[in-house]
């Protein structure tokens, strides 16, 4: 009798314990390098299990889920499968096991490797390209990875950059990337990580010219840490733009605000999930669940996976069955299959099909699977920004698009699975965007279009008279924003344009070091893009990103046009000085004076010698005092005269009165020509060698302008010279705007030329009164581009957009419209061209004013002389008798008659 209830006893209990047993779901779970590193992985795990233990539709109250650990590391793919078959799968009776990348670094996709073995496996990382695994992937499909970053990249604009990775394994996922740069005109380096190598890569990417980073690694871990390096090591700084491939790489709040700091523009992605889901989660994890790393998100949510699998395959048996008892439902047919021993296909697993059934919401976003175990339905945020807004979301990549607007009731955004916003500062999805008014490139559209400032040819007579937004300006820029627009899809380039308040291009003070203008609304971001003819200059260059030029130009100067200068007209005096003309005058004087003496009281001399009667009667008056005064004028010009002097002493006068004339002449002659040419010297301006070579013309710029920025931090000599000149030049040479300048080259006179930029001056010298001129030449060369934030991808996307513009030739129809426009000032005839180099009537009027006195001179002299003879005409008696007295006398005397003196020297 006893011995029968000890049979029943044990009876009881085998029954008991193999009821308790055969109730109870195990879940394999292996822990690697990194996850087995102390308690905080596992306790993830565990909490994931007594989370589905809590809640009874996952399971009954007679099922209980329960956890299987094994720790492994090893270097080959065979160990870690042989580990995984022999003391998981056979030994321990699983359901399903989840295994993580780090139990074997440097072998290709445990988990995958693993699914042709046995199912159900749940892979926590990347996985491998085309690996054919059928493993349940909590981490997205390499291939979908693949096309998420050839989008993202696509989006950017990016021409260059550096793929930087660590495992060959992790570059091949990359494969995707990599043929696309062919058709995307990629220009591709890679880097890997090796043992300590990273400072020699930082080395060479400062000093390199590519700032675009693709960072992609195995781990997260890996990731954070070289990012720490980074920033240490000065290439996590303004300028560069990082991108990290890895998604949902965990960055602590501390570090992020020290990027922030750096101003470097960093971009990476998680996968989108509703944050209220975090309060409804228990855990005995004392970190936020927004703090976690991705990988733990990941291993949670595995869990949860399993239970609705479970779940699923439990509903799905009680309605095959109805009446089977509860209890011996689980595990049932979910035990994993032994793996093979050969090379034959193992048997799928009934809880297979059963995971797929159910989306749901998990710590890592939306969580389900499609074919060959990939995840699905889920959408990754672009995390993306610089300074205060680093942690900005951009946009969304739909896996399925039609999921996502089920789910959301709302309508994609985009005509591809990327949809994202490239705007920083701006509210909504509107880019703003500064300019200064400066015409041709910028000027408000409530201008007089009979207005002799706007060219007629882009008048546009339907224009709205009461503009508001964009419709306020008008301009090359405007045009051109346009065309980028048509290239960048309109929904990711809608934006607002706005003057700077200080109407200032942008310099740098010295002494605070802070920007004015457009540069300084860019680098304190209020505004997105600073877009206008801004010059791109290295210290700009280190402080913001430019664009790749929309236009070149360079540094040339605007004079008033020689013939509108107003010269002195009888500037033909200045080769000699005032007292040099009055001594010239003097000497004259005296000379005429002293030739009068010496014919009149020297005995060898024409009166003497008419008095003897050697001569005739007449010939005595040959050096009377009007007549020595004509002899000293006509001698002085080099012309010819009646008589000279007959004594020694007059010749020896002469000769001395000649070399003197001579000498005044030349030296008249030689000094003549820079004067009247002297308003066509600055035509000739060409170098800043000219310029200081020249001291007739002030020159300046615009002060705080790319002109003078060129000018104040060149290193060249003679650059260096005409910054010191217009740094302190007196009157200030400096001008506050464009408009400025040009005024004051009109008002000047000739006394002023203005430096600036090729482009601006041609619109202003090209209008009427055309009275302005550009020398021919280059001073210096060069080239307007967009700024943005440094680091910032709009930098490649508008660089894209220009390239494109210029293949298809819409850059140069812009400038011909804007720039090149028929001009009443460029149709001047051969002789206007050549007056520039000529002598012409504005050049010469002095001469014929002169001409004109002499003739109105003449004029007076002779009514003078016809009043005078009319008053008093000579006594014809007496005029008679003097001539019959001369005769009488000739003829008594002895000597013959003589002829009339010619002239001799």
């Amino acid at each position: 009798m006893t011995g029968r209830w000890i049979f029943l006893g044990t009876l009881f209990v085998v029954l008991c314990i193999e009821q308790t047993f055969a109730a109870q779901v195990s879940i394999g779970a292996m822990f690697g390098e990194e996850t087995g590193d102390g308690d905080r992985y596992k306790n993830i795990i565990r909490d994931a299990i007594q989370s589905i233990n809590q809640n009874v539709s996952y399971l009954s109250d007679l099922h209980l889920a329960t956890i299987s650990e094994l720790k492994l590391t090893t270097e080959y793919t065979y160990s870690a499968i042989q580990d995984i078959c022999n003391t998981m799968v056979r030994e321990r009776r699983l359901t399903a096991m989840i295994v993580p990348e780090d139990i074997c670094k440097t072998c290709r996709d445990v988990a995958g490797v693993a699914s042709h073995a046995s199912m159900p496996i749940f892979g926590l990382d990347q996985g491998s390209l085309n690996s054919g695994s059928v493993a349940f992937k909590m981490y997205p499909s390499p291939e979908d990875v693949g096309q998420f970053l050839i989008e993202i990249l696509d989006y950017f604009k990016w021409r260059d950059f550096i793929v930087i990775y660590d495992y060959e394994e992790i570059f091949r996922n990359l494969e995707p990337v990599i043929s696309a740069g062919n058709m995307y005109d990629w220009n591709i380096t890679s880097r890997q990580l090796t043992n300590d190598n990273f400072p020699f890569l930082a080395e060479q990417l400062r000093e390199g010219r590519v700032k675009n980073i693709l960072l992609y690694t195995q781990a997260e871990s890996t990731t954070y840490n070289i990012l720490q390096q980074a920033m240490k090591l000065g290439v996590m700084s303004s300028g560069y733009h990082w991108v990290l491939a890895n998604i949902g790489v965990f960055i602590d709040r501390t570090f992020l605000e020290r990027i922030s700091l750096n101003q470097v523009y960093l971009t990476r992605f998680t996968l989108n999930y509703t944050q209220e889901l975090n309060y409804a989660v228990p855990t005995t994890i004392n970190v936020p669940l927004r703090d976690w790393p991705f990988r733990e998100r990941l291993a949670f949510d595995s869990v949860i996976a399993i239970g609705h699998g479970v779940r699923r395959y439990r509903e799905r048996v009680m309605q095959q069955d109805p009446g089977l008892p509860e209890f011996t439902i689980l595990p049932g047919n979910t035990i994993m299959r032994e793996c093979p021993s050969d090379r034959s296909t193992p048997p799928e697993s009934p809880l297979s099909n059963d995971l797929q059934y159910y989306n749901f919401e998990g710590l890592s976003g939306n969580v389900a699977f499609g074919e060959n175990g990939n995840r699905v339905n889920y959408s990754i945020m672009v995390i993306s920004g610089q300074g205060e807004t680093i942690e900005q979301i951009r946009g969304e990549w739909a896996q399925n698009i039609e999921f996502w607007e089920d789910r959301w009731k709302s309508q994609w955004r985009s005509n591809t699975r990327m949809s994202v916003d490239a705007y920083r500062q701006a509210s909504e999805r509107i880019l703003k965007i500064v300019s200064i008014e400066q015409p041709p490139f910028l000027r408000l559209t409530q201008y007089d279009t009979d207005d002799d400032d706007r060219p007629v040819i882009i008048d546009n007579p339907d224009r709205n008279p009461n503009p508001i937004g964009n419709e306020r300006f008008e301009g090359y820029i405007m045009d051109l924003l346009k065309e980028i627009q048509n290239v960048i899809p309109a929904d990711k380039f809608e934006y607002e344009v706005d003057l700077v308040s200080d109407n200032k291009y942008g310099s740098r003070n010295l002494f605070s070091n802070e920007w004015t203008g457009m540069i300084g609304e860019i680098i304190r971001g209020r505004a997105d893009i600073a877009a206008g003819p801004l010059t791109i200059t290295e210290d700009r260059d280190s402080f913001v990103d430019f664009s790749i030029p929309f236009m070149r130009s360079g540094i040339q100067v605007l004079i008033k046009h020689p013939s509108f200068v107003h010269e002195y007209p009888f500037s033909m005096m200045y080769p000699f000085g005032v007292e040099v003309w009055f001594l010239n005058a003097f000497a004259m004087a005296m000379f005429t004076l002293i030739l009068y003496c010496v014919n009149k009281m020297n005995p060898s001399e024409w009166r003497a010698l008419a008095e003897n009667g050697d001569v005739y009667e007449e010939n005595a008056d040959n050096f009377n005092l009007r007549n020595s005064s004509w002899f000293s004028m006509s001698t002085m010009f080099l012309q010819s005269y009646d008589a000279s002097p007959r004594s020694h002493a007059g010749r020896v006068l002469t000769g001395f009165w000649w070399v003197f004339c001579l000498i005044m002449v030349f030296l008249y002659g030689l000094n003549l020509s820079p004067y009247m040419t002297a308003a066509k010297k600055a035509a000739f301006i060409r170098t800043a060698k000219d310029l200081l070579e020249q001291i007739q013309v002030n020159y300046g710029c615009v002060k705080e302008g790319s002109t003078y920025d060129f000018f104040k931090n060149s290193t060249d000599p003679d650059y260096q010279r005409v910054w010191g000149y217009i740094s302190t030049a007196y009157p200030d040479p400096l001008v506050d705007f464009v408009s400025d300048g040009v005024r004051r080259v009109r008002e000047s006179n000739g006394d002023y030329a203005f430096l600036a930029e090729s482009a601006i001056l041609k619109y202003e010298a090209y209008r009427k009164p055309c009275d302005l001129l550009i020398t021919d030449g280059f001073i210096t060369r060069s080239m307007y581009g967009f700024a943005v934030q440094a680091g910032s991808p709009l930098r490649d996307q508008l660089s894209y957009a220009i390239e494109k513009l210029y293949e298809d030739g819409t850059m140069d129809k812009l400038e011909q419209r804007w720039f090149d426009y028929n001009s009443d000032c460029e149709r001047e005839t051969l002789w206007e061209r050549q007056g520039l180099y000529s002598l012409t009537a504005v050049d010469l009027q002095g001469v014929y004013y002169l001409m004109l006195i002499g003739v109105g001179c003449a004029l007076m002299v002779y009514f003078i002389e016809l009043l005078a003879f009319m008053l008093m005409p000579p006594s014809s008696t007496r005029r008679g008798k003097q001539v019959s007295d001369v005769r009488s006398k000739n003829v008594t005397q002895s000597e013959p008659i003589l002829k009339p003196q010619a002239k001799w020297l």
